[in-house]
């Protein structure tokens, strides 16, 4: 696990750095039952504490992910 500061102090001066993320973001087209069967994974899984913070931010997007799916689904 690494972490990325966004103000660094130096010399008792502050130093704002760009915070860039290290690993390159891909776009992925799920379908709704794909998503459904991700997140009923999720909730079936035990996972240990070290995973929590991160399963929880994935979770997050594919739960919204699929939220947005099934309303343009509900539209058309």
């Amino acid at each position: 696990m690494s972490f990325k500061a966004g103000n660094v102090t130096l010399g008792g001066e502050s130093q704002k750095q760009e915070i860039s993320s290290s690993i390159p973001t891909t776009h992925v087209e799920l379908s709704e039952r794909e998503l459904e069967f991700l997140l009923v994974t999720v909730k079936n899984g035990l996972f240990k504490g070290e995973y929590v913070e991160t399963l929880y931010n994935l979770t997050l997007k594919l739960q919204k992910h699929f939220v947005d799916l099934r309303s343009k689904n509900i539209k058309l």
